[in-house]
């Protein structure tokens, strides 16, 4: 119903900026313009390798204010639409990868209808828009009912996200190459434990790691 609302009241007035709070520019804009160049100066590509993922990249460092501000707002104050336009930011700002398919990073069942909608599923929806790469939302899935009450835990239990996905083992997905979408980067291990599950069980060709953003060094 939130959501519903904000859209109407759109094409009325202009609303708040979704990171700092200023009125937006634009009644259709999720960011004010002051936030959008902070985006776009801190703009800085990251190639991603891992394990079991061919190069992929990272477009914003995390440590940037602006940033910050605007990662927290799609994440826990329900701006699914700054999502999808940040998405479609990334796809103007990086190279199109050579993949067949978009596949966002699943959230567990309860954290997902705590917020409404997965962000990394919108972000993959903004590249759709710029790349015309089609999402497909079915080929991976979240095991169990992780609540956000376990952001808090300890190295040796972030270990267990290998094995929290599961893939579907249909022919549809063999030999397909795929990128693999979410919202930030830190250790890399819930990348490759999807590209992992993706690999083995559904039999994909390649999968190409894609993040909105990347955890930096403190001080940077």
């Amino acid at each position: 119903m939130y959501h519903l609302m904000q859209r109407r009241l759109s094409g009325l007035v202009s609303l708040p900026c979704g990171a700092c709070g200023a009125l937006a520019v634009h009644s259709s804009e999720p960011l004010c313009a002051a936030c959008w160049g902070g985006i776009y100066l801190a703009a800085d590509p990251k190639p991603i390798s891992l394990s079991f993922t061919a190069e992929g990249s990272s477009w914003l460092p995390y440590g940037i204010p602006e940033v910050k501000r605007v990662m927290g707002a799609l994440k826990f104050r329900g701006h699914d639409r700054l999502a999808l336009q940040l998405g479609l930011a990334m796809s103007r700002a990086l190279p199109r990868p050579e993949v067949d398919v978009l596949v966002p990073v699943p959230l567990s069942p309860v954290r997902q209808y705590l917020r409404g909608y997965n962000q990394a599923e919108r972000i993959a929806q903004g590249l759709h828009l710029g790349w015309g790469v089609p999402v497909a939302t079915d080929l991976l899935h979240r095991r169990g009912w992780t609540s956000a009450k376990q952001s808090a835990r300890t190295e040796a239990e972030r270990q267990k996200i290998y094995g929290a996905y599961q893939a579907r083992a249909d022919p549809q997905w063999r030999g397909v190459r795929i990128a693999l979408i979410d919202d930030t980067l830190t250790t890399g291990s819930t990348l490759n434990a999807a590209a992992e599950e993706c690999i083995k069980k559904a039999k994909v060709a390649e999968v190409v790691p894609l993040t909105l953003a990347y955890a930096t060094r403190r001080g940077r």
